[in-house]
Order: C-alpha cells, then sequence, then structure tokens
C-alpha cells in the first residue's frame, strides 16, 4: 500500500499546437507545465488531467510518451519521475431538472481513444473541454465501461453545473444507480454531505478543479492506495482496496459559492438558511448557496463535529503576507507545497517566514483560520487576526 497527496481535476489550457482547450482556463496551464507545476512545486504524488479526450491534449501526451517524460504504468495510468497522471475528461450531461458536469477517467490512450470513438457524433467540438453531450446517462455511462473507465459527478453541490445544485434532491431520482464516487467541490465539505443519507457509501474527493497553475492543488487527497496507478485509484473508487484517508478544502464559506447571493441588491444574503431568495427585497433573481441549497434538499443534519477526515486548508499563495517573494523564499527553502503544509516543524518555519506568516500556516495546517463567507462567484477572504 502506498499513500500519496492527490488532486484529480486539473484543466488543461491550451494544447501545445496553440489550441484552447478550456476556454476560461490560462493559456499557460498545458501539459508539461501541469506536469513540472504539480510534482516540483506543488508536490503532489497523483494528478487527473481533464481534458485528455482533446485531440491536442492527447497528441500531447503522445509526444512526451514517445521522449521519454511520461512511461505507461503497468496498472494503467502514465509515471513521470515520481509523479503518476490519470487520463480524465469532463462532459456536461442534461440529467433531472438541468444540466450537470460529469468526470470519467480512463487507464490508457488506447482507452480514452475509444471512449471518444464511442460517443464522438453526440459532440460537436472534442478539442475543447466539458462540452455539451447530446445523449443519455445511460448511453455515456454505457461507453465509460465499455473502455474500462470509471466515473463520478463534478462539484456535485455548486449552483453551476453541480449535480445536486442543479439537477436533483436524490441522485436516485435520475441516475440508473449511485455512483461510486463523488466530487464534494469547493463550497462544501464532508460534514455538509454527511447530510444526504445517500452518500453514507459512496466515496468523497475533493479537488482543485484548476483552471490556472497557481490553483492546482487548492483541493486534494491523502489517498492509500494499493499501488499509485489507474487500478490502484480504481479500485479505491469501487472500495475493494485502499481508501480516501483525508481530504484537504477550503473552508465552505471560502468558496464563491457557499451563501446565496442576490443579483438585485448585488450581496451576499444573511440569515439563517435556506435562503432562496433575498431576503432585503424579497427579489427571486439569487445564485443560491451551496448551504441554502443543501440545507433545503438534506434528509438528515449538518453535524455539528468536524470530521477529521476532512481538514480546512488554505493555499499557500491565499494567506496573508505571502507574496510573490515569500512564497519563493519557503520553496527555496523546503521544497514543495506540501512539504510546508504538512511536514516543516514550527521553528524552521519562524526561521525563514517569520512569527507572524509561520502562524497563519501552522492555523491553516490545523484548519483554524477565520474567513469571511463568499457567494456569488466570488471567494471569501481570510480574516488577518494577527495583523
Amino acid at each position: 500500500m502506498v499513500n500519496l497527496y492527490a488532486d484529480l481535476h486539473i484543466h488543461i489550457g491550451q494544447s501545445l499546437d496553440g489550441k484552447a482547450v478550456k476556454i476560461t482556463a490560462a493559456k499557460s496551464l498545458n501539459l508539461p507545465n501541469v506536469l513540472e507545476v504539480s510534482r516540483q512545486i506543488k508536490g503532489l504524488g497523483m494528478i487527473g488531467v481533464i481534458d485528455a479526450q482533446s485531440p491536442g491534449v492527447r497528441k500531447d501526451f503522445r509526444q512526451m510518451i514517445q521522449v521519454g517524460i511520461l512511461r505507461p504504468l503497468e496498472g494503467g495510468g502514465y509515471g513521470a519521475e515520481g509523479l503518476t497522471v490519470i487520463l480524465g475528461t469532463e462532459i456536461e450531461l442534461s440529467v433531472g431538472t438541468g444540466a450537470a458536469h460529469f468526470l470519467a477517467y480512463f487507464p490508457t490512450l488506447n482507452h480514452i481513444e475509444g471512449y471518444v470513438e464511442k460517443i464522438h457524433p453526440f459532440l460537436k467540438n472534442w478539442q475543447l473541454s466539458s462540452q455539451k453531450g447530446h445523449l443519455s446517462i445511460e448511453q455515456w455511462l454505457a461507453a465509460v465501461a465499455e473502455n474500462e473507465g470509471i466515473w463520478l459527478p463534478a462539484h456535485a453541490f455548486t449552483p453551476h453545473k453541480g449535480i445536486y445544485g442543479n439537477c436533483c434532491k436524490s441522485l436516485l431520482d435520475i441516475l440508473p444507480g449511485l455512483p461510486p464516487a463523488l466530487e464534494i467541490g469547493l463550497s462544501a465539505d464532508r460534514q455538509m454531505a454527511k447530510s444526504i443519507s445517500e452518500l453514507n457509501k459512496v466515496v468523497l474527493f475533493s479537488n482543485s478543479d484548476a483552471h490556472s497553475l497557481p490553483k492546482i492543488g487548492r483541493e486534494y487527497n491523502l489517498l492509500n492506495l494499493s499501488e499509485a496507478s489507474f487500478q490502484g485509484l480504481k479500485k479505491l473508487v469501487y472500495r475493494t482496496s485502499g481508501e480516501v484517508l483525508v481530504n484537504y478544502g477550503l473552508p465552505p464559506k471560502y468558496g464563491k459559492y457557499h451563501r446565496t447571493y442576490c443579483l438585485v441588491c448585488e450581496r451576499i444574503v444573511d440569515g439563517e438558511p435556506p435562503l432562496l431568495s433575498c431576503p432585503s427585497c424579497g427579489n427571486p433573481r439569487v445564485v443560491t448557496g451551496v448551504l441554502d441549497r443543501l440545507v433545503s434538499i438534506a434528509d438528515a443534519e449538518i453535524p455539528n463535529t468536524p470530521d477529521p477526515r476532512y481538514i480546512y486548508q488554505i493555499p499557500l499563495q491565499e494567506l496573508p503576507g505571502i507574496g510573490p517573494k515569500m512564497y519563493g523564499r519557503l520553496l527555496e527553502h523546503f521544497g514543495t507545497e506540501m512539504n510546508v503544509l504538512h511536514q516543516v516543524p514550527e521553528r524552521n518555519l519562524v526561521q525563514v517566514a517569520g512569527e507572524k506568516v509561520a502562524q497563519l500556516i501552522l492555523l491553516s495546517r490545523q484548519g483554524k483560520l477565520d474567513v469571511q463567507p463568499g457567494g456569488g462567484g466570488v471567494f471569501g477572504k481570510v480574516v488577518d487576526i494577527l495583523s
């Protein structure tokens, strides 16, 4: 068994031929840069590269395999100097009362090419990320299974293309069965997910959904796997071997869709959830917050006690006092963000970063930072309690 840090939802902004992949992602978010940042700066052990269905991205994979930067692993996936790379894709499907994003992962390029061939008539632009598929969920699941893939709903609780946030109160109302796993999303946590009883036996992941290089690893997981490969991940998802030991995620209040946002008053609403319209102006023109939506559909109470398997953590570059120079100094002395966030002793942090920054890092490590809530597409803010 092996323990590693994994972020399974990283987009590609542009393939190396200069063509856009994820329109809203940075152009610098190409495959070579993703590998370098994930391994050398973030310190991750496994990543899921979403958008591997794109012809340009698949071409980039072949080139990097040909020159030896990536090597096929016996259990599926590709190795790059201690980093395991899993091929993934994201698709938008109409389900229930709306549309939701789904993720799928495959063991090899041949498998994802088989998947593309199977559903090619149902998508208009395969180069681009997260495209709308004009097929049923059953047809899509059959294509994933035929090519030995694994699947899960993406950012499940968010109002933008999240399956709970946008489509249903129960997955069993709109899916042929419960998914083996689910991605929680940036504005929710394990405690919130526990208020929906059907998720008790579903594996829960926290991932970054990175649209730029610095956002890689803003949420991630500590996984215990039988092997660092696709098969190791698949066994974990289907609960035959391995487990998610810890989710490391942003505090839900920090997420940009945590509370309902009034589009008329242009502010986050204030009051006990669920608030599905604005209590100030009474207008229903709102972006429903994750917490408010969840309270309105939950069949159990959100637990008051913290879940030890979910640690609230703010990325280094978003902590007060850590600008580019300080960030560079921390990496120069300690190697990777994972080392700084998890391993470096307090006295060493103080020596390099000073007392204040060291204390903020330690508070983030312990999940004790205070934040102002986010909503309506705007992230929350860390309260600088040491200023």
